[in-house]
């Protein structure tokens, strides 16, 4: 049996390794999408998966309380309570998926008729419709064994059907695009692929585990899902609410500039995530067995290495994103995607989402769902108000997008606010102070590089990917070397800790070591 660890290692192989097929496949497809179809239909397919994945509203919450559940039982080893908890999460899921199959149709009739699209209906219902086949078979099939292997701290099984399933879609619709077949062709091979992952990932899990699914569903398992899913919905609402709100007040295609720029920034948060997978198993875990001194050990770790992660990432973004969409959408007329304002305002939006990764992974990992759910409402109402509000006010249509992205940040900052604030007062008392310098630490290493890289780099003509690639080396090393001395100064302890962590990860894994 695998050590926690052991797991943890594992989880974050395989997460670097499907991140990184990710990253491949965001860099690629859409780029591909957008100079074969045009900037309308990527917007098209990204608006019409924002709105499918908002079905999740019905989900989270009870996949955070099956995860709760899970961890008592699976720390005891207990195979017939594991099992009724997994069953009642798939009675659930199954409901759902039907209520999906529902939407998806709604959504195809309604959508052609709400968006201004520039396409027939039947165009626009199709991709609809396409695009709708996965989103069922994984909530059909795949959320509820996913969402076992979270809790078992063995996600690296999930992530290895999810690599294989990635490669394939990127190859299979390299193939159909190249072919000059039309937009739903190619999207519906990418159904296929998709619609097969989570069917033969329930059959293996199934097996492996030797999961009783004949057995009597425990529903009273997921008696916390009212409360998760409050936080559910919020997040949701706050999630979505940029890409909505620039669907419904100013087309499809500034629909697609949001998507590449997001894509940048998402990307970030994605490889963080590589590194911190697995983390709020572990601090339920802990919680259970109250291994507290352990949860204030992990916690400053996380937090410190979430703080040096964005303080270097983020900045290399900062500085080199505008380069990188100009050389990625080259060529590319129907629509202005060079937008510095909204660049800047949106990336500051992510170091503050990302630096709040330990908490919500706390928070979630000891069950606190309905301590925080009036959190998780006011900053969806706080981003849905002020990003409708300011795309209202604002008149030029090209700084719309940055009314959404301030919503979004102001959002962000609250959420995070509140968490650190939560967390000190109920959970681990460490002073708010702890917090406060540790964010005001990433943005001051932040300025030092980003104010004189980005002047600098204006002044460069770069319309390469190599040059773009060397100056992007150059920035992130220099941005390393200014976390690494600031480290030294102020947070000398923690980086210690954390390359402890990591040598520790390394040799309990490999064999002999």
């Amino acid at each position: 049996m695998k050590t926690r660890t052991q797991k943890a290692t594992l989880n974050i192989l395989t997460s670097t390794i499907y991140e990184v097929v990710s990253l491949i496949s965001g860099f690629i497809l859409p780029r591909l999408i957008i100079r074969t179809y045009g900037s309308a239909y990527n917007g098209i397919t990204s608006s019409a998966a924002q709105f499918l994945s908002m079905i999740s509203m019905l989900t989270v919450g009870v996949t955070a309380a099956t995860r709760v559940a899970l961890y008592k039982t699976l720390a005891a080893n207990d195979l017939k309570g594991t099992s009724a908890i997994v069953r009642a999460t798939e009675r659930y899921m199954r409901k759902v998926g039907l209520v999906l199959a529902v939407y998806i149709v709604i959504l195809a009739g309604v959508y052609p008729f709400v968006v201004e699209t520039g396409f027939s209906f039947w165009e626009v219902a199709s991709l609809i419709l396409i695009v709708g086949a996965s989103s069922f078979a994984q909530y059909y099939f795949g959320v509820t064994y996913r969402t076992f292997l979270l809790a078992d701290q063995s996600l690296y099984i999930s992530n290895t059907f999810a690599i294989l399933s990635s490669a394939l879609n990127i190859v299979l619709t390299v193939i159909l695009v190249r072919a000059k077949l039309p937009i739903q062709a190619v999207k519906l091979g990418s159904a296929v692929v998709y619609v097969l992952r989570p069917i033969l990932q329930n059959v293996y899990i199934t097996r492996k585990y030797h999961l009783d699914k004949r057995c009597e569903p425990d529903m009273s398992a997921l008696k916390k899902r009212g409360d998760a899913m409050a936080h559910a919905l919020a997040n949701i609402v706050h999630d979505h609410t940029d890409l909505i709100v620039l669907t419904l007040f100013t087309g499809v295609k500034t629909v697609s500039v949001y998507t590449v720029y997001n894509m940048v920034v998402s990307g970030l948060k994605k490889i963080q995530s590589i590194f911190t997978t697995g983390t709020e198993p572990i601090f339920g875990n802990m919680w259970v067995k109250k291994e507290y001194a352990g949860i204030r050990y992990n916690l400053g770790i996380y937090e410190y290495f979430v703080s040096a992660y964005s303080a270097v990432v983020y900045t290399v973004a900062a500085v080199m994103i505008l380069p990188f969409i100009s050389i990625y959408v080259k060529n590319v007329t129907d629509i202005e995607y060079i937008r510095p304002a909204y660049a800047f305002v949106i990336i500051l939006a992510f170091v503050i989402l990302s630096f709040r990764t330990p908490y919500v992974a706390l928070v979630h990992g000891v069950g606190h769902y309905r301590e925080t759910r009036a959190a998780a409402i006011w900053e969806a109402v706080i981003n849905l108000g002020l990003s409708v509000l300011l795309v209202l006010l604002i008149r030029e249509p090209n700084l719309k997008m940055v009314g959404v992205a301030i919503g979004t940040l102001a959002a962000n900052l609250f959420r995070t606010c509140q968490y650190a604030v939560y967390i000190d007062n109920h959970i681990v008392k460490r002073g708010k102070h702890v917090f406060i310098l540790k964010i005001l630490w990433t943005l001051v290493n932040m300025l030092i590089v980003t104010v004189p890289g980005y002047l600098y780099v204006r002044t460069l003509e770069i319309h390469s990917w190599i040059k773009w690639g060397l100056i992007s080396a150059v920035v992130a090393v220099i941005s390393a070397a200014v976390v690494l001395i600031s480290s030294l100064i102020f947070y000398r302890r923690d980086m210690l800790g954390a390359l402890k962590v990591a040598r520790r990860m390394i040799k309990k894994f490999i064999p002999g070591r």
